[in-house]
């Protein structure tokens, strides 16, 4: 591979990345700017096309009289102005306050000078409204709707007027052409040209918008589902992914039969933090909590989530009641090391928990059973732990083992 294919791959995501930030922040000047390097390519190409005329004597009998000219220097003073205000966005780009008077200079001139060349050369037998509908999506992609106003009211009444017209026999479909492009005859060879020069030149780039626009949604709708799986304060996975993850690792052991445990944690006495030090100081332990949880499991194997409140669970794939015990009273004994300090003042942290062993499957009650024993470690003076395995019958022999946790 090339090195200048290597400097492509490496910088193509970070200005795709920088592409989308701009789109979804949509600052008025950055989008100004965006707008006109957006357009000013598709407008280049065509100002290329309309220099034809002037040029060949056979483009020319194809216009009328005068007017390839005049729209030619309609087009070049509509590509200065676009690029004035690009620079102007340029250049106020850090400036996060709105700016809607220099969002109508650059939208409405640009949107309706594209417009006007278009139905200029007609646009029901040709590929120009490709171009029209770049610009709509490109506009649509920087601006919010309520920017674009003035620009597609004004494009709307234009069309309908422009109809109006026709009907009127006032207007031709094509006003800059002495014949339309499609008489019904074969093609003239610069239409030929023309129209495969304007098709791609819309498709090529309304391609790239688009193909832009789906990796920022795909994006975005990723970023969405993470929040909706994960717990803000903590970083764990929320009550709701934790329930959809026991049941899928259920499954799987039924199919497998390899262990399954549970493990349930809660905070001892976590109200008297929060009424002694303040909310701001139990959401920190809460938040050291997530932290060791991550330590002390599995990538993509286990799952730790906040259960609820103070409480905390985690999933143990492949992991006996043993080895889930193990894991349980490693976490505890690094929570009660773990220094805390509020208002000059230090206090320590420690958690009851319960443990319960999957059986046949129904991770339902193995969750009811560690709940169960975490309650019956709560009961028995907290900062101990409880573990069973959690069989059907279990809710009648309340077997269990109970240990207190200690260094």
């Amino acid at each position: 591979m090339s090195g200048f294919a290597v400097r492509f791959e490496a910088l193509l995501p970070r200005w795709l990345g920088w592409l989308e930030g701009r789109i979804v922040e949509r600052r008025d000047a950055t989008s100004c700017a965006g707008f006109v390097v957006g357009v000013w390519p598709l407008l280049l190409v065509l100002w290329c096309l309309q220099c034809a005329p002037l040029l060949d004597d056979t483009v020319a009998a194809h216009y009328r009289p005068g007017w390839a000219g005049r729209a030619l220097w309609a087009l070049t003073l509509l590509m200065a102005w676009l690029a004035c205000m690009g620079v102007l966005g340029w250049r106020r780009r850090h400036e996060a306050t709105p700016q809607p008077w220099l969002v109508q200079l650059t939208v409405v001139p640009g949107t309706l000078g594209l417009l006007w060349l278009v139905m200029g050369h007609g646009f029901k037998d040709n590929p120009s409204p490709m171009l029209l509908l770049y610009m709509v999506v490109v506009s649509r992609a920087l601006f919010v709707p309520r920017a674009l106003r003035w620009a597609w009211g004004l494009s709307v009444a234009s069309i309908v007027a422009a109809e109006a017209l026709a009907q009127w026999e006032v207007w031709t479909d094509a006003p800059l052409l002495v014949h339309p492009m499609f008489t019904g005859q074969a093609l003239a060879t610069w239409w030929a040209v023309w129209v495969r020069v304007v098709f791609l030149t819309g498709v090529l780039p309304l391609s790239g918008v688009l193909f832009v626009l789906a990796i920022a949604l795909g994006r975005r709708r990723r970023e969405l589902e993470a929040l909706a799986r994960t717990d803000a304060l903590t970083g764990l996975a929320n009550r709701r992914e934790f329930m959809a993850q026991l049941e899928r690792e259920s499954r799987r052991h039924v199919r497998s039969g390899q262990a399954l445990s549970l493990v349930l944690f809660d905070v001892d006495h976590f109200k008297r933090i929060n009424d002694s030090w303040g909310h701001p100081v139990g959401d920190q332990v809460l938040a050291r909590i997530g932290t060791l949880l991550r330590q002390h499991t599995r990538e993509q194997v286990d799952t730790a989530a906040r259960y609820g409140g103070e409480e905390f669970v985690l999933l143990l794939p492949d992991t006996d009641l043993a080895g889930a015990q193990r894991v349980a009273e490693k976490i505890s004994q690094r929570l009660r090391a773990e220094p805390f300090e509020a208002q000059g003042q230090c206090f320590s942290v420690t958690q009851s928990v319960g443990v319960a062993e999957v059986v046949q499957g129904d991770g339902g009650w193995a969750l009811r059973v560690a709940d169960r024993n975490l309650y019956q470690a709560k009961q028995a003076g907290r900062d101990r732990m409880v573990a069973s395995v959690a069989f059907a019958e279990d809710a009648a022999s309340g077997s269990n083992t109970e240990r207190r946790l200690r260094p």
